[in-house]
C-alpha cells in the first residue's frame, strides 16, 4: 500500500482554505448585518450585503455537502 502525500497535503490545505473562508464569509456577514440595524444611512446597502455573504457562506456548506454525499453525483 502507497499513501499519495501530496494528494493528503492539498486535502488538508484545500479544507484549511475553505474553513478560514467560511469563518470570514460567516463573521462579516453577522458584522454588517447587526451594524446596519444600528444605522439609518446607507442601513440598506449593509443589510443587503450582509445578507448576501450570509448566503454564500450558506452556499460554502452545501457545495461539502454535495462533495461529501455520494449518492448527489
Amino acid at each position: 500500500m502507497s499513501i499519495d502525500w501530496w494528494a493528503l497535503v492539498l486535502v488538508a490545505l484545500v479544507s484549511i482554505g475553505m474553513s478560514v473562508l467560511f469563518v470570514i464569509l460567516l463573521s462579516a456577514g453577522i458584522r454588517l448585518v447587526v451594524a446596519a440595524r444600528g444605522r439609518s444611512s446607507g442601513a440598506a446597502v449593509a443589510l443587503s450585503g450582509g445578507y448576501a455573504l450570509l448566503g454564500l457562506a450558506g452556499l460554502l456548506v452545501l457545495f461539502g455537502i454535495y462533495l461529501i454525499v455520494p449518492q448527489f453525483h
